[in-house]
């Protein structure tokens, strides 16, 4: 029976702590923008919680440990009027629960309709209708878990208005708090949602994405997309034909295939008004130092309800009344704490920031340095995932100008000398290496591994040909015509987004 009970016991602590735990960490990654609805929510489902319109150092929130405990005295409430105030608060819980039931009643409404909208949803699209919001009414069809859906809507979130994934998926599942592997599932599955090639990394991706849509994964054009892509932008059919040893009527109808791909599916979508962000916080320059300045005032200040406090200290509470009114400053009382723990989180990550970065914000050319959160979290003794949630959705004001404040943070390369060499410095370096080589003769992967591996920096050969491959720049055996660095600079995404539409070039 001991054993039994004990479990149980368990159990129950569980369940208490989770909501907590979930709104910490709702906070932590809220940007600043959205803590006020956040905190509306909270002012309008406990009656413990009051706005502070004049705001104060929060030691009156503060709750003796007696007054919340189970078992506490209660010989201290002396005050009349109890049951009239358990009266009002009851009211009060009771009519936020009606509210709370039709709204319920009218989302479950809502997804009876939905369904039978579904279809119509992802055959059109509707003027009005940005790309993220038609992907978004598709995600609950996806079947994910919570940390898998938060995953999903930052995918869908980081499309530009072509529908292309703009932000390293790494990044993002880092900031999610989901590996990698489940990372490349879950984008996986929002790219199998409409319209067909969505949230590609790459033209290659978006056109092959198409055509597995169109059941033509295995066909000509699939392969040509898949491996002759450069080939097919710069030559004719009877180009593509000769190179490749194949008939020119199949290459011919292949091309036409290709043509009908829409190298831009979220193009077709009214683009999102321009969303304004608020910094979360401004570095600035004091007495010949950076220090950390927070943006309080779009914070809501909080304090406990006098009403609630005065109810506690009444005498003669019920077990049940007492245990309700405990509950609703306890959470409200967390709720102060987490608001003010975030922003201590906050101003202790950006810190770092300052303490790694100085010389970007210190000179105009300056460049920054590698920076991870496994790093970061380290030296500030907290778990990885706390660091990437605090740096989610959230911008500072520098000296520079205005960042989001994952910016800051990037790997790096260790070089023989102990130095550290970040993904955009390794691939200057390739950019300069081919640059200077000879047009008859190309470097090719493995030459190039070999060079840096000379100048200190070692790399895997697939991590060279995946950095040139976001360079734009062809293989080896593709390079052997006369190819210039400024022209490959030219061809960078960094440089402009819209310099070729190739699939329209095509034929």
């Amino acid at each position: 029976m001991g054993i039994g009970v004990f479990q149980s016991q368990g159990l129950s602590q569980q369940l208490n702590l989770a909501p907590q735990l979930l709104q910490w960490l709702r906070l932590l990654q809220a940007p600043t923008t959205e803590l006020s609805s956040l905190v509306q929510h909270e002012l309008d489902t406990n009656p413990a919680l009051e706005l502070d319109e004049t705001p104060v150092k929060p030691e009156s929130d503060k709750v003796d440990d007696a007054g919340l405990n189970e078992t506490g005295d209660d010989s201290s409430f002396d005050k009349n009027d109890l049951e009239a105030r358990l009266e009002v608060l009851a009211a009060l819980d009771a009519d936020w629960r009606a509210d709370l039931s039709k709204n319920k009643s009218a989302n479950a409404g809502s997804m009876q309709d939905e369904q039978d909208r579904h279809q119509f949803v992802l055959d059109s699209a509707v003027a009005d209708l940005s790309l993220q919001d038609h992907l978004l009414r598709q995600l609950p069809t996806c079947g994910l878990s919570e940390a898998e859906r938060v995953l999903a809507e930052l995918i869908v979130g980081s499309l530009d208005h072509r529908g292309y994934l703009v932000t390293s998926l790494t990044e993002l599942a880092e900031l999610s708090g989901v590996s990698l592997v489940a990372a490349e599932r879950i984008l996986e599955q929002v790219q199998d949602m409409e319209p067909a090639g969505i949230a590609a990394r790459d033209l290659r991706e978006c056109l092959l994405r198409q055509l597995e849509a169109d059941r033509q994964g295995d066909s000509l054009a699939a392969m040509l997309v898949r491996e002759h892509l450069d080939l097919l932008v710069a030559g004719n059919p009877e180009d593509v034909a000769v190179r490749l040893q194949l008939p020119v009527e199949e290459v011919r109808l292949a091309l036409a295939s290709i043509r009908t791909l829409n190298p831009a599916p979220g193009s077709t979508f009214a683009r999102r008004p321009v969303q304004y962000v608020a910094p979360d916080a401004a570095i600035v320059k004091d007495a010949g130092r950076y220090v950390v300045e927070l943006n309080d005032d779009s914070i809501p200040h909080l304090r406990l309800s006098a009403e609630c406090r005065r109810l506690l200290e009444q005498k003669g509470l019920s077990s049940e009344d007492l245990t309700y009114i405990r509950r609703k400053i306890r959470n409200a009382t967390f709720l102060i704490q987490g608001l003010s723990q975030r922003q201590d989180t906050l101003r202790r990550v950006i810190q770092e920031v300052i303490r790694v970065q100085n010389d970007f914000f210190d000179r105009p050319e300056g460049e920054l340095y590698p920076l991870t959160m496994v790093k970061v979290a380290g030296v500030l003794g907290v778990h990885e995932t706390t660091v990437s949630r605090a740096i989610a959705n959230k911008y500072v004001q520098t000296p520079r100008g205005l960042f989001e404040l994952k910016h800051f943070f990037r790997t790096g390369y260790q070089c023989s000398d102990g130095s550290a060499v970040t993904p955009d410095g390794v691939k200057d370096l390739i950019l300069s290496l081919i640059g200077q080589e000879s047009s008859a003769n190309p470097l090719t992967d493995l030459q190039i591994v070999d060079l840096l591996q000379k100048k200190g920096l070692r790399l895997a050969r697939r991590t060279v040909a995946k950095y040139r491959d976001e360079l734009s720049i062809p293989a080896s055996k593709d390079r052997l015509r006369p190819f210039s660095a400024r022209k490959v600079i030219a061809m960078t995404p960094a440089a402009t987004e819209e310099i070729r539409e190739p699939a329209a070039a095509i034929g």
